[in-house]
This record gives structure tokens, C-alpha cells and sequence, in this order.
């Protein structure tokens, strides 16, 4: 919350308290100065009178709260209470499609990229989403879409599936009850089509590129690649020619390399060249928390390409201080007619 012009509300508070101060020093002057008035002694014995002063002096400081709450809440309004958030149009024009290679050697980090997202979603305003996975075979688990309620269930759901350590040497839940298993099987359903292979790298990445529709269309197109590049079989696509599909289609590719296992450097050095021939982006990291540091990064540069210009955009709150002056006045109002 902030408060747009505070400026006013300080030198309505400051008014405010030089009237009172003002009021306060009459008040002083004529209790230096009474009025005498001849035979009124015996008053202070009369009950009504009594009971009359008492509730008088109960409606002043009744009278007196009502005021100063008033001042404030007035004060607040005419200083527009407001949040701030910030909004980038022109990445309501962006698509963006999660290609995650699915086998066992990438699970830890398909989870953390996953959750990621999922926590993302809640800030994205028109950007579309979709996930395909990949082994031998490709899987689209949901096409481009705005709907970030689907996204986000589909997100925890494959995150919390994919978290499982199928072959016992990794950091993944060991849970293998029928309900853990189930879920995991559901999820890479459809990425095994091919028997005795497995990390079909670039037949995963030119499944990726035929997700993206409206082509007419000038939208930001963009693929966060995540693979060892450790290829078990016989790709229809060599990399170079999946690369240059993802080229043809003007897509932004964004690469993450774990750097694992026993062909990490021959498969990095094959990875960041194709990358970065078609002007591509690559990182590597061993540790899965630096995922959310890199999203973070494809942001920013996707920013750049796209000229998006963020704004602050300031929504005003008046509702409940208009409310509480309304209120305060009317109560004024009422203690003012009550005393007379």
C-alpha cells in the first residue's frame, strides 16, 4: 500500500493541528476570564443538572474522538491510498513452451523447474504456456493455453510425479507406494514409444517447435530446452537440423545443461554450439536450485528483445476511508444535535 499524495495528507494533519491548537488557547483564554453568574451555587446539588454536566462532558469527548478520527480518515482519502504493481504489455504477447527431457538422469531438475513455473503462473497477465516431455517418444502434456489454473494443477502435478527415484540413485522421493508409482507412470505416459532407447534429444526438440500456432501472428516465441543431451538410439533429427527448424520458426531457445553423468562434456560442447549458432542462450549448473536464477534471466532478456517497457500501474483504495470520514461526520453530526 502507499499512499500517492502524502504531501496532502501532511499539510491537512498539519491544519488540523494548528486549528486545534488554536481552539485549545481560546478555550484556556476564557477559562481565565468566566462568566459569574449570581445565585447558581446551589446548582451542583440539583441531580438533573448533575447528570446533565456529566453527560455533557461524555458527548464533547465523544464529540472530540468523532472529529479526529474524522480529520484522519479524511486526511488518508485525500492523500489516494493506492497499490502499485508492475505490468509489462508486451508480454501478453509472448509464448512460451516447457521442453523437458524425462529421463531418469533429469528428474530432480524437471521438478524444480516445474515448481518454478507453478509459482510464476500466478503473476503471468496474457502470456500462453505449454509442457511437453520427452524421452524416446514426445508427450504434449497441454498445449499453448492462458488458462493458469489448468497450468498451474498440470505444473504441481507433473512436479510432484516427476519427484520420484525410479532407480534408486538420485534425490527424489522413494516413496513406491501404488499411488506414487500410478502417478508417475500417468505422467511420462507416451514418452516410451520406442523400445530400448531413450533421450531422444532432438526429436524432443523439434516436438517442442510444432507447438507453436499463430503463425501470422507477431508474438515472442521462446523454448527453455532442459537436457543432458544423452541420446540412446537413433533420432529421426540430427540436433543441428532440429536447431535449425526452431530457427526457421523465429523461436528464442534457452537451454539448461545439469552437466551430469559420464558424457557431460562431449554433450555440452554439442548442446551450446547448436544453441548458440541459432543466437540461442545456454546454461549449466549441477545444482537445481539455480533454475529459478535463470528463469529469472530469460525474463530479463526476453524484456530486452521484446522493447517491453515495464509501468507502474496504481489502483486507488478510497472504499473504506471514504466510508469511515461518512461515517465520522454523520456521528459529528448526531453528538452536535444531541448536546444542544
Amino acid at each position: 500500500m502507499v499512499m500517492t499524495f502524502w504531501w496532502v495528507t501532511g499539510l491537512l494533519l498539519l491544519a488540523a493541528l494548528v486549528t486545534w491548537g488554536i481552539t485549545f488557547w481560546n478555550r484556556r483564554a476564557m477559562r481565565r476570564s468566566p462568566v459569574l453568574v449570581a445565585n447558581s451555587s446551589y446548582l451542583d446539588r440539583v441531580p438533573s443538572f448533575v447528570r446533565a454536566q456529566r453527560a455533557s462532558r461524555v458527548l464533547r469527548v465523544l464529540t472530540v474522538a468523532m472529529a479526529v478520527l474524522g480529520v484522519l480518515a479524511s486526511s488518508v482519502l485525500s492523500g489516494r491510498v493506492a497499490t502499485e504493481r508492475i505490468e509489462t504489455p508486451q508480454f501478453a504477447s509472448r509464448d512460451i513452451v516447457l521442453c523437458l527431457d524425462v529421463s531418469g538422469s533429469m528428474y530432480e531438475y524437471d521438478t524444480e523447474i516445474l515448481n518454478t513455473f507453478a509459482d510464476m503462473v500466478k503473476d503471468f497477465e496474457g502470456e500462453r504456456i505449454a509442457l511437453s516431455i520427452f524421452n524416446s517418444t514426445s508427450r504434449t502434456v497441454f498445449p499453448l493455453t492462458n488458462d493458469y489454473d489448468l497450468v498451474e494443477r498440470e505444473l504441481r502435478e507433473g512436479a510432484e510425479a516427476i519427484d520420484f527415484d525410479e532407480f534408486g540413485y538420485r534425490l527424489g522421493t522413494k516413496d513406491y507406494s501404488d499411488d506414487k508409482v500410478s502417478k508417475y507412470t500417468t505422467f511420462v505416459e507416451g514418452t516410451r514409444g520406442i523400445p530400448d532407447e531413450a533421450s531422444i534429444v532432438p526429436d524432443g526438440l523439434a516436438s517442442c517447435g510444432m507447438l507453436f500456432d499463430q503463425a501470422e501472428k507477431d508474438r515472442s516465441r521462446s523454448i527453455i530446452f532442459a537436457t543432458d543431451n544423452e541420446v540412446n538410439g537413433e533420432p529421426v533429427f540430427s540436433l543441428k537440423e532440429a536447431a535449425d527448424r526452431i530457427a526457421e520458426r523465429d523461436i528464442s531457445l534457452y537451454t539448461f545443461f545439469p552437466g551430469r553423468f559420464e558424457c557431460s562434456e562431449e554433450c555440452f560442447d554439442e548442446l551450446k554450439t547448436e544453441t548458440e549458432r541459432i543466437d540461442g542462450s545456454i546454461y549449466q549448473s549441477s545444482d537445481p536450485d539455480a533454475i529459478p536464477s535463470i528463469i529469472q534471466q530469460i525474463q530479463k532478456s526476453q524484456a530486452e528483445q521484446l522493447g517491453a517497457t515495464p509501468t507502474v500501474v496504481r489502483t486507488d483504495h478510497p472504499g473504506p476511508f471514504f466510508v469511515l470520514t461518512f461515517l465520522t461526520l454523520v456521528g459529528v453530526l448526531v453528538l452536535g444535535w444531541r448536546s444542544r
